[in-house]
């Protein structure tokens, strides 16, 4: 039978001291008695113990599951620390050079910092000084090295599974739909201008001609009137539609102008401004935008507005004499307006002779050169 933790004695944990022979017999006499009445309590006690038990079964789960959640740290033990010591002083070793686990934390920690301190001391690598040459580098060192850079031209897409199928779809679509509309090569038209202006070759040879009939041919050149060639004028008009329509298109698709091609054209412009000549705006801007400061509000007479630190002496002169002539107007109008009223109304106008020379008593006692008498 179990015996409950509340029973235990001494005897239950260590064995009897061993004595002479007498005591041995004594002891084994007494530890039958006590085994008999040990027996007779737990007898006695049978039903209580199994009670006892199941309350120690839950103490001890309790304490097992506290025991579990108490943070451990894996320290070097004292025991460890005692345990090499006692080993090293065996051997024979001198107890001064026996060192403890600070010690040797210590050491191990300034022999890292040394290393540290001889490599932040050493040259450092061309890949920690900044911008480097290929002449202060070692010959492909950069072949190793995964290099971040800028590039100036657009990169290619990555090439992947994914990208690799949807171009087969599309091939195999294009074929499906019998699409064989390939690019077509860009060239650059021959009829060019200058191929319309005749060069002028040099003949070495001696002419035939008269220096009288080469005059002459030049004469008629000039002013005789050439033949032209006779032309259906439905397709020239037509021709001429199709060219301004296209034109007109170019310029509402694109975003960059696209000028119109040069035209040949031997007949000579005169009498024209340059400005029309060489228009290279194109057809879809307004006529307004294109209209200079001057076309859009005409220019001061007066020249440039100019603030009081930019004005010279005469131009300060020049405004207060408009200053003068504008007040010397003012005056003229208002005596005229005066006397105009005087002729209308003279009622009235002894009224107004009243407050104007109350007005003039006002003022000169105001300036001190007349005094009121009370």
């Amino acid at each position: 039978p179990i015996k409950s933790s509340r029973d235990m004695t001494y005897e239950d944990f260590f064995d009897p001291v061993d004595d002479d022979g007498g005591d041995l017999v004594a002891n084994d006499v007494e530890d039958d008695q006590e085994e008999e009445a040990d027996s007779a309590i737990e007898e006695q006690n049978e039903e209580s113990v199994s009670e006892f038990e199941d309350m120690d079964e839950m103490v001890e789960s309790m304490r097992n599951k506290e025991a579990s959640k108490k943070v451990t740290f894996n320290l070097p033990a004292d025991s460890d620390t005692e345990d090499v010591t006692e080993m090293q002083l065996e051997k024979g070793i001198d107890p001064s050079e026996i060192k403890s686990s600070f010690e040797k934390r210590q050491e191990k920690m300034s022999k890292k910092i040394k290393t540290l301190e001889e490599e932040l001391l050493e040259e450092k690598p061309w890949q920690l000084k900044g911008e480097v040459t290929g002449q202060k580098r070692p010959e492909n060192s950069l072949l190793e090295e995964t290099v971040l850079f800028d590039h100036a031209v657009r990169m290619a897409p990555v090439i992947t599974e994914e990208t690799t199928f949807q171009l087969e779809d599309i091939i195999k679509q294009r074929i499906l739909d019998e699409a064989w509309d390939d690019v077509v090569p860009k060239e650059k038209p021959k009829e060019e201008a200058f191929e319309y202006k005749k060069r002028i070759t040099l003949d070495h040879e001696k002419s035939k001609l008269s220096l009288a009939e080469i005059y002459e041919q030049e004469y008629m050149k000039l002013h005789q009137q050439k033949t032209e060639e006779e032309e259906n004028p439905e397709h020239k008009e037509i021709q001429e539609m199709m060219d301004s329509l296209f034109l007109k298109l170019d310029a509402l698709c694109n975003f960059h102008f696209t000028p119109k091609p040069p035209v040949p054209e031997v007949k000579i412009v005169s009498n024209l401004p340059a400005i029309s000549m060489e228009e290279v705006a194109p057809v879809a801007v307004s006529d307004a935008a294109l209209l200079a400061p001057e076309e859009i509000k005409e220019k001061n007479k007066a020249g440039d507005v100019k603030t009081d630190a930019e004005k010279t002496p005469t131009d300060k002169k020049r405004e207060l004499r408009r200053k003068k002539l504008r007040k010397r107007m003012r005056r003229r109008e208002r005596e005229k307006r005066q006397k105009l009223l005087e002729k209308m109304r003279p009622e009235q106008d002894t009224k107004l002779s009243k407050k104007a020379a109350a007005a003039k008593l006002k003022q000169l006692t105001k300036e001190g050169k007349a005094s009121l008498l009370k």
